[in-house]
């Protein structure tokens, strides 16, 4: 079985931004209800409950000093700490220069994931130079991130709610990204 997982997230923030940022875009989701068509946020009520729970395991995670494996969440989950990360798994592609559409075809993930730090590309067809996260990064191998929201087996948002996926890219943080993927 593969499970289909989708991360909203800001490359700018973290600490107490982060967390008011991921508690409004928690609320969201879980306002919403993964089963209609389309998915909206607002469909229910928000068990307050769950939302601490959410967030409780997130500092939790955080102050272990890396993000919970993704066997372990549940279908809603954040990332409020240092060493988060992302990926569209086996659907995975190289950056894109956003204005010549050429892949990074050589791009290496590791030193993003080794120093934390976000790294410059250039582009080998155009010279587009650019934090790699000004890149198209919806299907990124790897992205680091102090600020996300994962959700598993929810429907595709973009295609089944994007009314909530706009809502969460508006609400996650500055620099807002999405990359989904299978496992």
């Amino acid at each position: 079985m593969s499970d289909f997982v989708q991360f909203y997230f800001s490359l700018d923030d973290a600490g107490a931004a982060a967390e008011e940022q991921l508690t409004d875009a928690v609320r969201l989701v879980l306002s919403a209800d993964p089963e209609d068509d389309p998915v909206v946020p607002g469909a229910r009520p928000v068990d307050e409950a769950v939302l601490v729970e959410i967030l409780a395991i997130a500092h939790q995670a955080a102050g272990d000093g890396f993000s919970l494996p993704l066997e372990e969440r549940g279908s809603v989950s954040v990332d409020l700490g240092p060493g988060a990360t992302v990926s569209a798994f086996s659907d995975s592609a190289p950056p894109e220069c956003p204005r010549c559409h050429e892949l990074l075809d050589h791009w290496e993930p590791e030193p993003w994931w080794e120093s934390g730090e976000e790294p410059v590309e250039e582009c080998p067809s155009c010279g587009f130079t650019a934090p790699v996260g000004d890149w198209e990064i919806r299907n990124t191998p790897y992205a680091r991130t102090d600020c996300g929201l994962v959700l598993i087996e929810w429907p595709p948002l973009e295609e089944y709610g994007p009314q909530l996926h706009d809502a969460l890219l508006a609400t996650v943080g500055s620099r807002p990204r999405y990359v989904s993927g299978t496992l």
